[in-house]
């Protein structure tokens, strides 16, 4: 099916499409000339929706207190930096 050009130059995607290849509003579409011809390539929209329904599958409750949770996240990311940095200079022989 064809499409005509608006004065803005936006066209509509058919629903067959939008439907075959998952485009949803929000999607980024990244356009490039390639050959003469226009090629457009979709990208999902970044995630948005909230993560606290995953802890009423595994039957636990979702943390009141997210602060605390980004804290320990850190801290665990952090000592197991530190931990690799550690290896790497007792391997080079080196002290921190």
């Amino acid at each position: 099916m064809s499409n005509v050009v608006g004065e803005r130059f936006q066209i509509t995607i058919d629903k067959s499409v939008r439907e075959a290849l998952g485009i949803r509003p929000g999607d980024r579409a990244v356009e490039r000339v390639e050959d003469g011809r226009l090629v457009i390539e979709f990208a999902p929209a970044p995630h948005r929706a909230s993560l606290r329904g995953l802890f009423r599958d595994a039957g636990r409750t979702a943390p009141d207190d997210w602060q605390t949770v980004r804290e320990r996240a850190w801290a665990a990311r952090t000592a197991e930096i530190t931990e690799a940095l550690d290896a790497d200079a007792t391997r080079h022989g080196r002290t921190r």
